[in-house]
């Protein structure tokens, strides 16, 4: 019997992994999917689900609806991407990651019946994988998170009971295209004839005009989060959660800290009233109780608080200009106060100096490093980045490992109150791996 390591092996040694070459691995288009899905039975056409997609937040959004829809009863099945430590992250059932032995189950069972000429992405064949565990397990409702795009993306083969885009920015602009426009175009691709749609953000114009549009030429029910009021209030609760008033649910607890995570609070509340007019039972004790505890989940690294006295660590995945945007805010609240130290390391295929145009200068030390693979910018050459663009304050320590040691130890005795972490998912997982903090989920 093959083992689970040798499975995993093949996953991401003999199938092309995105998140590990980048461009020579994104394989768009549905014929590959929809023939692996026949292979399976066409599994995903027996599911409830609903379909997320968006630059950022899509992923907390996927969670926050996955908890509150456990908390009123479902059994939920949740698809994410990328993992940060464990494959097996990227599917659960109620939380619970997808057994090791299902795994090596559905590779033993597909690989030899897969056309010699299909050649399949790694992320195709996980898509399938997904599918065929939440039904053949049995899921109420699955929340499917969209890999990239939306329009090609191998999820795009279910018809949900609801789409949700969270927010459009530029990202893999070379695979999606380099405008709003463009990009939003590939992301409204998920909206279906006659089925509801939630839009996040709708700030952009071209954001909006593109989702309008092609949520009017499906008749497709569109709500604007933004524009909904549902979050009234806002105030920090302590500890780093959030205390939102809204119109419908009462006063949630949003333990994820952020005002991005307000965002996409209000287009969770948006979702779960749609749903509700749709017949699903979601009260609001479901939704206040759902969020409180949405990292039952799984859910890491979006201001992640991994130790709370001194030194503070947060862990923060955001890894593009549109979440910098958000993140930016919070370091230089940060460092306002008191100094602060950051560990930074980047994809090198993201647009560095758009996001280092957003940080701040003052009172803040920078810790460059290198995750492994070979998509991870060297270390050094974020160096010479940040010294070309004025930080003087900023230092490389290539090995992830020993920079969050170093970075650790200077906090102690330099009396810094507040170490981050963040740059890419590359970063957090690796870190999550060689570290442990207590009171993770696992």
């Amino acid at each position: 019997m093959t083992s689970y390591e040798a499975t995993i092996d093949y996953l991401f040694n003999a199938l092309p992994v995105f998140q590990h070459q980048g461009g020579s691995a994104y394989k768009p288009g549905l014929e590959r999917v929809d023939e692996l899905l026949s292979l399976c039975g066409n599994p995903h056409k027996k599911l409830k689900t609903i379909h997320i997609a968006g630059t950022n937040g899509k992923g907390s959004t996927s969670h926050m609806l996955a908890s509150i829809l456990q908390s009123a009863g479902y059994r939920v099945g949740l698809f994410t991407s990328p993992h940060l430590i464990n494959f097996r992250e990227r599917i659960r059932i109620d939380g619970e990651m997808i057994p090791e032995h299902y795994v090596i189950d559905f590779v033993e069972d597909i690989r030899p019946r897969i056309p010699e000429g299909l050649q399949p992405s790694f992320f195709e064949l996980t898509t399938a994988m997904a599918f065929s565990y939440f039904a053949r397990v049995g899921t109420d409702i699955a929340v499917i998170e969209v890999g990239m795009g939306g329009r090609l993306d191998s999820t795009n083969v279910i018809s949900p009971l609801l789409s949700v885009i969270t927010n459009v920015s530029v990202d893999h602009a070379a695979f999606l295209g380099g405008t709003l426009e463009a990009i939003a175009t590939e992301k409204a691709g998920i909206i279906k004839p006659q089925t509801p749609v939630i839009l996040g953000r709708s700030v952009e114009h071209e954001v909006y005009d593109v989702v309008a549009k092609t949520a009017h030429a499906h008749k497709a029910p569109l709500t604007i989060a933004d524009q909904s009021g549902e979050v009234t209030d806002v105030r920090p609760a302590g500890d780093g959660s959030q205390d939102l008033d809204t119109l419908h649910f009462g006063t949630i607890r949003q333990p994820l800290g952020g005002t991005y995570q307000v965002e996409n609070t209000t287009t969770v509340l948006c979702a779960c009233l749609r749903l509700a007019e749709l017949g699903l039972s979601i009260t609001p004790p479901h939704v206040r109780e759902g969020i409180h505890s949405v990292s039952r989940t799984g859910l890491k690294g979006r201001l992640q608080v991994v130790r709370d006295t001194a030194p503070r660590i947060i862990l923060d995945t955001g890894h593009n200009p549109g979440a910098w945007i958000y993140l930016s805010r919070q370091l230089k609240e940060w460092a306002s106060q008191a100094p602060l130290l950051c560990v930074l390391g980047m994809a090198g295929d993201k647009d560095v100096s758009e996001v280092l145009t957003l940080l701040p200068k003052t009172n803040t030390h920078y810790i460059c490093c290198k995750a492994k693979g070979e998509r991870s910018m060297p270390a050094e050459k974020l160096l010479k980045i940040m010294q070309d663009k004025g930080f003087e304050h900023c230092e490389c320590i290539p090995s992830i490992a020993r920079a969050y040691d170093t970075a650790v130890e200077r906090c102690v005795s330099e009396c810094i109150p507040t170490l981050f972490i963040g740059g890419s998912n590359f970063v957090i997982g690796e870190l999550l791996s060689e570290r442990t903090f207590e009171g993770l989920v696992p």
